[in-house]
């Protein structure tokens, strides 16, 4: 019985590890995708470019929030 015990506890850390790097690789998406949009060709129109910087900063911040500090958490303790 502790056997089955410790194979289920054993494959729900599993489970808990690939759910938080597969969370961090999505936050990391979007902190990439924060920056291409944030890179702005000069010749493009005044409105075009209000618009990708305030939806790049949307992405970085959602980034970080997603893919940073769970890590963050993790390192301090708070999350054992």
């Amino acid at each position: 019985m502790s056997k089955q015990l410790y194979e289920l506890q054993a494959q729900r850390h599993r489970i808990k590890v690939v759910r938080r790097r597969v969370t961090v690789m999505i936050g990391l998406c979007f902190l990439l995708l924060g920056y291409i949009l944030l890179a702005v060709n000069p010749d493009t129109a005044s409105e075009w470019v209000l618009i990708r910087v305030v939806i790049g900063f949307v992405f970085i911040f959602v980034g970080f929030v997603v893919a940073v500090l769970p890590i963050l958490t993790r390192l301090t303790g708070g999350d054992d």
